[in-house]
């Protein structure tokens, strides 16, 4: 070893130490995540303090909702679940949601200037707030979040993981079922 680097090993020891790696954030299904954006084509990051790296947030006056720490967003789901993801506060943000770095799709398009709150509940009842839900299948999942328009330098939003419903069947099925039953007690009959 020459000196040069026998004198730099400590400097980049001392660097190495201070640097603080990427971690994902484990999110807990079935509950409402702020996060924040700034630019049209910026990540989304968390809110601080959850997100020591994130901006301070304005957290919702009503709805109970959580800081999100940093992206990615991961979560395992033993079967299909659903992703909605809505803007706040002021009309005009859309977001690109990516599960891995894919993307499965673009929240609506936002309409007009109209102001929903710091309140999830009623920008997600507000059809010019930009919104969508995501159809996600059982397993694993790492969510990043892009806005595509911010046209106000930044803000904040919010996302929610819950377990798919399951709906009634279809009057198609109810359809089939019937006839099923009616070919069975009519073959029944015939016997």
């Amino acid at each position: 070893m020459n000196v040069r680097t026998i004198l730099c090993l400590p400097l980049l020891l001392f660097t190495m130490t201070l640097a603080s790696p990427a971690v994902a954030s484990s999110i807990v299904l079935g509950t409402l995540n702020e996060f924040a954006f700034t630019t049209a084509g910026t990540p989304a990051t968390g809110c601080d303090p959850a997100d020591p790296n994130g901006p301070f947030c304005i957290p919702s006056g009503g709805t109970p909702t959580d800081f999100v720490g940093a992206p990615p967003w991961t979560f395992n789901s033993a079967g299909a679940s659903q992703l909605t993801v809505t803007d706040a506060f002021q009309a005009g943000d859309r977001f690109q949601i990516f599960d891995f770095g894919v993307s499965i799709g673009l929240t609506s398009a936002p309409i007009g200037s109209a102001n929903c709150g710091d309140d999830p509940v009623p920008c997600l009842a507000d059809p010019n707030i930009s919104h969508a839900v995501f159809d996600l299948v059982a397993g694993a999942h790492s969510i990043t979040i892009t806005p595509t328009l911010a046209p106000a330098g930044g803000g904040g939003a919010y996302f929610i993981v819950n377990a798919a419903a399951v709906g009634a069947p279809e009057p198609s099925t109810w359809l089939l079922l019937g006839c099923g039953l009616v070919t069975l007690v009519y073959a029944r009959r015939k016997r």
